[in-house]
């Protein structure tokens, strides 16, 4: 009965959802310059890390903001879905059966989602701070 209901509640495709768009990241991320040396007018060597592309951190932060938002939708569903199968299998079996939701599943699941909306913050927070040091220097 937990197997028929897990069956028509749980959509397990936003999960796959979010780990395309977490390698779409991922992918896009390590488009990022590094460091390079480069040599000014009196002949000194400097270590530069340029910024990157506009256009690849709005695409990063996309993906991290839609795989936030179905990342948070799945896990909500999973641990509604647990709950609501252990109160069930209890409730039917006039407390026969005692169901019990996994804590450390739970949390695994919720720190996951949460690390990625961290991740998010992160990349706006350095979107922003780009566009500020490049709207200071071209003044």
């Amino acid at each position: 009965m937990a197997n028929e209901f897990k069956e028509k509640i749980v959509f397990n495709g936003l999960i796959y959802i979010v780990v395309a768009l977490m390698f779409i990241c991922f992918l896009l991320l390590s488009t990022f310059p590094g460091w390079h040396e480069e040599v000014d007018e009196d002949g000194s060597e400097l270590h530069v890390k340029p910024f990157p592309s506009e256009a690849v951190t709005l695409a990063c932060l996309l993906a991290l903001g839609a795989s936030s938002g179905f990342g948070f939708i799945s896990i909500l569903w999973q641990h509604v879905n647990s709950s609501a199968t252990a109160t069930m299998a209890e409730i039917l079996t006039y407390g026969a059966v005692s169901g019990h939701v996994g804590g450390v599943a739970m949390a695994l699941g919720w720190l996951s989602i949460g690390l990625v909306a961290l991740v998010c913050v992160g990349l706006w927070v350095m979107r922003l701070s780009i566009s500020l040091v490049r709207n200071l220097t071209d003044e």
